[in-house]
Protein backbone atom coordinates (compact mmCIF):
# COMPACT_ATOMS: atom_id res chain seq x y z
CA UNK A 1 0.00 0.00 0.00
CA UNK A 2 1.20 3.46 -0.97
CA UNK A 3 -0.05 6.06 1.50
CA UNK A 4 1.08 9.78 0.59
CA UNK A 5 2.05 11.61 4.07
CA UNK A 6 -0.28 14.29 4.07
CA UNK A 7 1.52 18.52 4.06
CA UNK A 8 -1.23 19.83 6.81
CA UNK A 9 -0.38 22.56 8.68
CA UNK A 10 3.18 22.87 6.66
CA UNK A 11 1.39 24.34 3.69
CA UNK A 12 -0.70 26.72 5.96
CA UNK A 13 2.75 27.83 7.80
CA UNK A 14 3.93 28.39 4.62
CA UNK A 15 1.22 31.02 4.30
CA UNK A 16 2.28 32.18 7.15
CA UNK A 17 6.12 32.98 6.48
CA UNK A 18 5.17 34.80 3.46
CA UNK A 19 2.81 37.07 4.83
CA UNK A 20 5.17 38.11 7.39
CA UNK A 21 7.96 38.61 5.26
CA UNK A 22 5.59 40.14 3.12
CA UNK A 23 4.47 42.18 5.86
CA UNK A 24 7.93 43.20 7.50
CA UNK A 25 9.33 44.06 3.81
CA UNK A 26 6.48 46.89 4.05
CA UNK A 27 7.15 47.98 6.87
CA UNK A 28 10.52 48.82 5.80
CA UNK A 29 9.18 50.25 2.87
CA UNK A 30 6.87 52.95 4.45
CA UNK A 31 9.86 53.58 6.53
CA UNK A 32 11.92 54.48 3.60
CA UNK A 33 8.66 56.34 1.88
CA UNK A 34 7.94 58.36 4.79
CA UNK A 35 12.45 59.32 5.34
CA UNK A 36 12.48 60.16 1.51
CA UNK A 37 9.19 62.11 1.65
CA UNK A 38 9.62 63.91 5.01
CA UNK A 39 11.81 66.60 3.31
CA UNK A 40 8.65 68.00 1.30
CA UNK A 41 7.01 68.10 4.81
CA UNK A 42 7.25 71.26 7.51
CA UNK A 43 6.82 70.76 11.64
CA UNK A 44 4.28 72.97 12.15
CA UNK A 45 2.22 73.70 15.64
CA UNK A 46 -1.65 73.79 14.92
CA UNK A 47 -4.59 74.18 17.15
CA UNK A 48 -7.79 71.88 17.69
CA UNK A 49 -10.45 74.10 16.57
CA UNK A 50 -13.60 71.37 16.46
CA UNK A 51 -13.56 67.12 16.59
CA UNK A 52 -16.69 66.12 14.96
CA UNK A 53 -18.04 62.53 15.97
CA UNK A 54 -20.16 60.68 13.75
CA UNK A 55 -21.02 56.81 12.73
CA UNK A 56 -21.50 55.45 9.50
CA UNK A 57 -23.65 52.89 8.17
CA UNK A 58 -22.21 50.20 9.65
CA UNK A 59 -22.35 51.45 13.13
CA UNK A 60 -18.49 52.50 13.20
CA UNK A 61 -17.75 55.62 15.35
CA UNK A 62 -15.23 58.27 13.24
CA UNK A 63 -14.16 61.03 14.34
CA UNK A 64 -13.62 64.39 12.09
CA UNK A 65 -10.70 66.44 13.43
CA UNK A 66 -10.42 69.96 12.27
CA UNK A 67 -7.18 73.06 13.12
CA UNK A 68 -5.94 76.46 12.64
CA UNK A 69 -2.54 77.17 11.88
CA UNK A 70 -0.11 79.56 10.94
CA UNK A 71 2.46 78.63 7.68
CA UNK A 72 4.77 81.13 5.86
CA UNK A 73 2.72 83.78 7.16
CA UNK A 74 -0.41 82.76 5.91
CA UNK A 75 -3.47 81.87 8.10
CA UNK A 76 -5.15 78.64 7.58
CA UNK A 77 -8.71 78.13 9.09
CA UNK A 78 -10.41 74.76 9.98
CA UNK A 79 -8.66 72.78 8.14
CA UNK A 80 -9.41 68.56 8.12
CA UNK A 81 -6.60 66.52 9.85
CA UNK A 82 -7.56 63.27 8.61
CA UNK A 83 -6.67 61.77 11.50
CA UNK A 84 -7.22 61.11 15.49
CA UNK A 85 -6.08 59.96 18.47
CA UNK A 86 -7.81 59.37 21.82
CA UNK A 87 -7.27 62.16 24.28
CA UNK A 88 -7.64 65.18 21.92
CA UNK A 89 -9.62 68.04 22.91
CA UNK A 90 -10.75 71.45 21.37
CA UNK A 91 -8.59 74.38 21.68
CA UNK A 92 -5.46 71.35 22.02
CA UNK A 93 -2.25 72.29 20.26
CA UNK A 94 -0.29 69.64 18.59
CA UNK A 95 1.81 68.94 15.78
CA UNK A 96 1.53 68.62 12.28
CA UNK A 97 3.04 67.95 8.86
CA UNK A 98 2.12 70.24 6.11
CA UNK A 99 3.62 69.74 2.53
CA UNK A 100 5.96 72.67 1.52
CA UNK A 101 4.26 73.07 -1.86
CA UNK A 102 0.15 72.05 -0.71
CA UNK A 103 0.24 73.79 3.44
CA UNK A 104 -3.28 72.26 3.44
CA UNK A 105 -2.08 68.42 2.60
CA UNK A 106 -0.86 67.27 6.24
CA UNK A 107 0.73 64.14 7.92
CA UNK A 108 0.69 63.61 12.10
CA UNK A 109 3.97 63.19 13.33
CA UNK A 110 3.36 59.73 15.13
CA UNK A 111 1.48 57.95 12.13
CA UNK A 112 4.86 58.18 10.46
CA UNK A 113 6.60 55.72 13.10
CA UNK A 114 3.20 53.95 13.99
CA UNK A 115 2.52 52.89 10.84
CA UNK A 116 5.70 50.85 9.61
CA UNK A 117 5.88 49.89 13.68
CA UNK A 118 2.96 47.56 13.11
CA UNK A 119 3.48 46.42 9.97
CA UNK A 120 7.18 45.59 10.65
CA UNK A 121 5.96 44.28 14.03
CA UNK A 122 2.84 41.90 12.54
CA UNK A 123 4.89 40.53 9.98
CA UNK A 124 7.51 39.58 12.96
CA UNK A 125 4.92 37.73 14.88
CA UNK A 126 3.84 35.94 11.79
CA UNK A 127 7.06 35.04 10.72
CA UNK A 128 8.25 33.90 14.05
CA UNK A 129 4.76 31.90 14.34
CA UNK A 130 5.78 30.04 11.46
CA UNK A 131 9.65 30.01 11.41
CA UNK A 132 10.02 27.32 14.31
CA UNK A 133 8.01 24.45 12.99
CA UNK A 134 9.22 25.12 9.88
CA UNK A 135 12.79 24.97 10.72
CA UNK A 136 11.56 21.77 12.59
CA UNK A 137 9.55 20.31 9.51
CA UNK A 138 12.97 20.90 7.21
CA UNK A 139 15.20 19.21 10.27
CA UNK A 140 12.37 16.24 10.02
CA UNK A 141 12.64 15.69 6.08
CA UNK A 142 16.52 15.86 6.34
CA UNK A 143 16.96 12.86 9.13
CA UNK A 144 14.18 11.22 6.73
CA UNK A 145 16.28 11.37 3.81
CA UNK A 146 19.73 10.27 6.09
CA UNK A 147 17.58 7.54 7.72
CA UNK A 148 16.75 6.19 4.42
CA UNK A 149 19.94 6.09 2.66
CA UNK A 150 22.03 5.21 5.79
CA UNK A 151 20.01 4.45 8.41
CA UNK A 152 18.63 -0.07 9.34
CA UNK A 153 15.54 -0.89 8.85
CA UNK A 154 13.31 -2.20 11.42
CA UNK A 155 10.53 -4.66 10.73
CA UNK A 156 7.40 -3.48 12.74
CA UNK A 157 4.01 -4.14 13.24
CA UNK A 158 1.00 -1.80 12.89
CA UNK A 159 -0.36 -1.33 17.01
CA UNK A 160 -2.20 1.14 16.50
CA UNK A 161 -4.01 3.92 14.57
CA UNK A 162 -4.65 7.36 16.34
CA UNK A 163 -5.77 10.97 15.12
CA UNK A 164 -3.54 13.85 14.26
CA UNK A 165 -4.98 16.68 17.09
CA UNK A 166 -2.71 18.68 15.74
CA UNK A 167 -4.75 19.75 12.43
CA UNK A 168 -7.91 20.63 11.79
CA UNK A 169 -10.22 21.19 8.55
CA UNK A 170 -13.33 23.20 9.43
CA UNK A 171 -12.85 21.94 12.81
CA UNK A 172 -13.05 18.13 11.44
CA UNK A 173 -9.76 15.86 12.19
CA UNK A 174 -9.04 15.08 8.59
CA UNK A 175 -5.16 13.13 9.24
CA UNK A 176 -4.62 9.86 10.99
CA UNK A 177 -1.03 8.50 12.33
CA UNK A 178 0.41 4.89 12.59
CA UNK A 179 1.45 3.81 16.01
CA UNK A 180 4.01 0.63 15.53
CA UNK A 181 6.51 -1.22 17.75
CA UNK A 182 9.48 -3.80 16.34
CA UNK A 183 8.71 -7.59 16.23
CA UNK A 184 11.34 -8.19 18.39
CA UNK A 185 10.31 -8.19 22.05
CA UNK A 186 13.64 -7.79 22.78
CA UNK A 187 12.85 -3.53 21.61
CA UNK A 188 10.35 -1.85 23.80
CA UNK A 189 9.64 1.15 21.84
CA UNK A 190 6.85 3.29 19.73
CA UNK A 191 7.45 4.77 16.36
CA UNK A 192 4.54 7.20 15.05
CA UNK A 193 4.49 8.30 11.25
CA UNK A 194 3.93 11.18 9.90
CA UNK A 195 0.20 12.41 9.54
CA UNK A 196 -1.55 11.03 6.78
CA UNK A 197 -5.04 11.55 5.16
CA UNK A 198 -8.10 9.40 6.81
CA UNK A 199 -8.97 8.04 3.51
CA UNK A 200 -6.07 5.39 3.27
CA UNK A 201 -7.46 2.28 5.55
CA UNK A 202 -4.80 0.69 7.64
CA UNK A 203 -5.20 -2.49 9.23
CA UNK A 204 -4.02 -3.13 12.66
CA UNK A 205 -1.47 -5.94 12.75
CA UNK A 206 -0.44 -4.88 9.29
CA UNK A 207 3.77 -4.88 8.89
CA UNK A 208 5.45 -1.59 7.91
CA UNK A 209 9.21 -1.01 7.82
CA UNK A 210 11.33 1.46 9.82
CA UNK A 211 14.24 3.07 9.28
CA UNK A 212 16.59 4.20 11.90
CA UNK A 213 19.42 6.21 12.92
CA UNK A 214 22.23 3.68 14.22
CA UNK A 215 23.64 5.93 16.58
CA UNK A 216 20.78 8.00 17.57
CA UNK A 217 17.66 5.95 17.69
CA UNK A 218 15.41 8.81 18.20
CA UNK A 219 16.25 9.65 14.49
CA UNK A 220 13.88 7.44 12.43
CA UNK A 221 11.55 7.06 9.61
CA UNK A 222 8.20 5.66 9.63
CA UNK A 223 8.19 4.40 5.75
CA UNK A 224 4.60 4.48 4.89
CA UNK A 225 4.79 3.08 1.56
CA UNK A 226 6.09 -0.16 3.12
CA UNK A 227 2.66 -1.21 4.79
CA UNK A 228 2.20 -4.67 3.93
CA UNK A 229 -1.53 -6.44 5.44
CA UNK A 230 -1.49 -8.49 8.34
CA UNK A 231 -0.09 -11.90 8.28
CA UNK A 232 -2.21 -14.48 9.82
CA UNK A 233 0.71 -16.53 11.28
CA UNK A 234 3.17 -13.76 11.99
CA UNK A 235 0.06 -12.13 13.84
CA UNK A 236 -0.63 -15.49 15.88
CA UNK A 237 3.20 -15.87 16.91
CA UNK A 238 3.53 -12.02 17.99
CA UNK A 239 0.29 -12.48 20.13
CA UNK A 240 1.73 -15.74 21.54
CA UNK A 241 5.03 -14.38 22.57
CA UNK A 242 3.11 -11.81 24.39
CA UNK A 243 1.66 -13.49 25.99
CA UNK A 244 4.58 -15.60 26.96
CA UNK A 245 6.21 -12.13 28.19
CA UNK A 246 3.29 -10.87 30.31
CA UNK A 247 3.01 -14.68 32.25
CA UNK A 248 6.72 -14.66 32.74
CA UNK A 249 6.70 -10.66 34.17
CA UNK A 250 3.78 -12.70 36.50
CA UNK A 251 6.06 -15.12 37.56
CA UNK A 252 8.84 -12.76 38.15
CA UNK A 253 6.60 -10.80 40.36
CA UNK A 254 5.15 -13.31 42.19
CA UNK A 255 8.69 -14.27 43.45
Amino acid sequence: MKIKASKGVVSILWIFLIIGVAMMGAGVGVAIYFGVDNSNYVKVSATITDIDAYTDSDGDRHYEVTVNYVYNGEQYTDIPTNFWETGMYVGEVIDIYCHKDNPTQMRHGSIMIILPCILFGMGLLFTLFSAFPMYKSIKKTRIAKNVLKNGDVVHCRIKAVVPDMSYRVNGRIVNNMIECEPFDNNVVVTYTSEPFNQKYPVEIGSTIDVYRNREDASQYYVDLNSIQPPDPLAEYYFQQDNLLEEGENKIDNSI
